[in-house]
């Protein structure tokens, strides 16, 4: 834990950072890990397991195909709005977008469809309403809301997809495909490669608008497992919270591969 802190002390040129680390039994370090932050791209995180509990519960069919308009495609991260000839996708195919490239159009689809009203709903019987809103689309610019989220529950929503990819065998490689194939690994995965480290497996999500960089991730290596939230406000320099996260990350995999 002193490692930790000394990580964080090391960085506190970043104006605003949360910290959460937990082995799923028992927290590991915490810091401002119940304040709101900006969730730009990890608000994606709690739309998933949204849709998997769903799924999982066969109220809905992850072969169902979903038109997506011209009108409907936004710019930024993704590969849909580069796709013009494809209109049709699967909803599964959705789901794996939004999360190993990020892609915005099928987050915004994905939105339409459970509708704002729904998930607020489900998050309300969730008991997160003080530690998650899901109020805007994405690149929705003329919005004055912003989707909001904490580390802490960050981690919780990351540890109920997995949980759920644990009850599902048959959702179990589905669910966590994106994640396993992710193509942001800069931040807390950064430094690490699992092809050249035995038996370690990383699944992230990243998220990043101007000044914010955040990153949730878990790390399972042999027996061990860590989860780790790390999220950032104004970060001044993109570096500076780079050099934060993979430090963090470095370390958590050290700690584990000690054990």
């Amino acid at each position: 834990m002193n490692t930790y802190m000394k990580i964080n002390d090391a960085y506190d040129m970043i104006h605003s950072k949360a910290l959460y680390i937990t082995d799923g039994k028992q927290v590991l370090f915490a810091e401002n890990e119940n304040q709101l932050y900006t969730a730009a791209s990890v608000i994606k995180l709690p739309i998933y397991l949204y849709f998997f509990e769903k799924i999982s519960k066969r109220e809905l069919d992850l072969r169902t195909e979903i038109h997506i308009s011209a009108d409907k495609v936004v710019a930024g991260a993704g590969i849909i709005q580069i796709l013009p000839e494809k209109r049709t996708w699967r909803l599964e195919e959705l789901l794996h977008l939004m999360i190993a490239v990020s892609d915005n159009t099928a987050t915004n689809q994905l939105i339409d469809l459970a509708t704002f009203s729904n998930l607020q709903a489900w998050i309300m019987a969730k008991g997160w309403e003080k530690s998650v809103q899901i109020e805007r689309k994405m690149m929705d610019f003329k919005s004055d809301k912003q989707n909001k989220i904490t580390a802490k529950l960050a981690v919780t929503v990351f540890q109920e997809i997995i949980e759920l990819s644990k009850q599902y065998p048959n959702l179990t490689e589905t669910i966590r495909r994106p994640f396993l194939n992710q193509q942001h690994r800069s931040n807390l995965t950064g430094t690490l490669e699992e092809a050249g480290i035995a038996g370690l497996s990383m699944l992230n999500k990243t998220g990043e608008l101007k000044d914010i960089q955040h990153d949730v991730a878990i790390f399972e290596y042999e027996e061990e497992v860590r989860f780790v939230a790390a999220l950032t406000n104004n970060t001044g320099l993109e570096a500076t919270a780079t050099a934060w996260m993979q430090n963090v990350g470095r370390q958590l995999f050290d700690e584990i591969n000690r054990k």
